[in-house]
């Protein structure tokens, strides 16, 4: 029956081809770019080298393929509590990006909060944040003044410049296979199978990392022996969740007889930011991820670990400018909008380390973003991890390959002191130059493995 559906879709694929001399040039073109907008959506999701056209026979199961991104959201999205009342609205704004629905952010002055109140702004918090050193307002705003221009020209130019959306930032893994941790044995020879993600820890030295992420799921085994350390920026009646910070930390610290962690000894503080947006989507808003990177600094986390992309932002650049000035590291996601994508962010600033992820053969990860400020590639596809609920799986995307990055800077601070260009002279050594000679969009300086 699953051989006879993808038959059929193929056989569609056919009828509209020959069918084509019979139709205006314009409705060709627009079957054409609707097939190949499928084709791309079930490619991209089964995560996998392209096959040769109509191999049926080396196709996967079909089940659980369709012809919409998985992570695909609606243009609005309710965000509610447990008890189904509605927090915010999760919206699409421009370029794609989203964002709380009229929320803004601004550097605090009085004369600002004077002129927002005087056109109808909803002042919601006036958060001082003391080891960032800035204090921030966060406002609605009335339709009218729901964008940049109209809220700058009630504003002063200076005050303007710190003007942003409280944009929605997501998670950059995908999920491609799910296995039961007890149970992982070869289909065919019905021998168990021995993990290849790593052969090594980065070091065996008590080293601390901080994660802006989800909640991570403490109770699976991985962590029976794991320092976390965790922290919510969530409201109390959302529900956390608990999906990509417990891939993340599994890297980490996660340990089994199948998992072998980066950092062994290491201790991870967990500034969980993500909410679940659907079954395969998490997002978490500016003003969260500002108050898991000031939680942080407060507990002196050198090295911050950022699995997680979306838009150039004001706010959070300068965020994590005055982190960076404090000697924090911040480690990022490249992105997984594809190879000819513009840069996203957190990872295209300036101070933030953008990592591009690879697979086990070092060949880029097919939908890593590729740009001149990738810094480094790791290995970031069909990774063995633990998930929630005492899951095992294997996972793809740039998240995954960011935490071999900063797990090697968390060895080498410990080891080497806190000067950020020592510790970036030292991890240029240890990268593998893989591509063109010297740094390349694709790999940047190189492929970080082991310290």
């Amino acid at each position: 029956m699953k051989t006879l559906a993808f038959t059929a879709i193929f056989i569609a694929v056919f009828s509209t081809f020959s069918s084509a001399q019979q139709l205006p040039t314009g409705a060709v073109l627009g079957q054409i770019n609707t097939i190949e907008r499928t084709v791309g959506n079930i490619t991209r999701q089964l995560d996998r080298p392209t096959l040769a056209p109509f191999e049926l026979s080396n196709l996967p199961n079909i089940d659980n393929i369709s012809t919409e991104p998985l992570d695909a959201l609606p243009a609005t999205l309710a965000i509610t509590t447990t008890a189904g009342n509605n927090l915010w609205l999760d919206v699409e704004v421009e370029s794609g990006f989203r964002a709380i629905q009229r929320q803004w952010l601004l550097l605090a002055d009085d004369s600002s909060k004077k002129h927002l109140l005087e056109h109808g702004a909803l002042i919601i918090t006036e958060s001082r944040y003391a080891d960032l050193g800035m204090t921030l307002l966060r406002f609605n705003v009335p339709k009218a003044l729901d964008s940049k221009q109209a809220l700058s020209d009630i504003l002063s130019t200076q005050a303007t410049l710190s003007l942003a959306r409280n944009h929605i930032y997501q998670a950059q893994s995908q999920t491609s296979q799910r296995l039961d941790e007890n149970l992982i044995y070869n289909n065919i020879t019905n021998e168990k199978i021995t993990p290849l993600n790593r052969v090594n820890s980065a070091c065996e030295l008590a080293v601390k990392v901080g994660l802006v992420d989800s909640a991570i799921d403490t109770k699976h085994s991985a962590f029976k022996h794991a320092d976390i350390t965790e922290k919510s920026f969530l409201p109390d009646d959302l529900a956390a969740s608990l999906q990509h910070g417990t891939v993340i930390a599994s890297l980490l610290v996660g340990q089994s007889t199948q998992l072998v962690p980066l950092l062994p000894q290491g201790k991870i503080y967990s500034a969980q930011v993500f909410y679940q947006q659907s079954d395969y989507a998490q997002g978490a808003t500016l003003s969260a991820i500002i108050a898991g990177i000031n939680w942080l600094l407060e507990q002196n986390v050198q090295v911050i670990n950022m699995s997680l992309a979306g838009p150039d932002n004001q706010i959070l650049h300068s965020v994590l400018s005055a982190a960076s000035a404090k000697g924090a590291i911040v480690i990022a996601a490249a992105g997984n909008e594809g190879p000819a994508a513009p840069p996203m962010y957190p990872a295209a600033y300036q101070d933030v380390i953008a990592v591009s992820a690879i697979d086990k053969d070092q060949q880029p990860y097919r939908w890593s973003n590729r740009g001149d400020y990738v810094d480094y590639s790791a290995l970031g596809v069909n990774v063995l991890t633990a998930q929630s609920g005492q899951r095992v799986g294997r996972e793809s995307g740039t998240s995954i390959a960011a935490p071999y990055v900063t797990a090697t800077l968390a060895c080498l601070a410990l080891n080497s002191g806190e000067n950020k260009q020592d510790l970036l002279d030292k991890l240029n050594d240890l990268a593998v130059d893989l591509g063109p000679k010297g740094k390349d969009p694709i790999y940047g300086v190189g492929a970080v493995f082991r310290p």
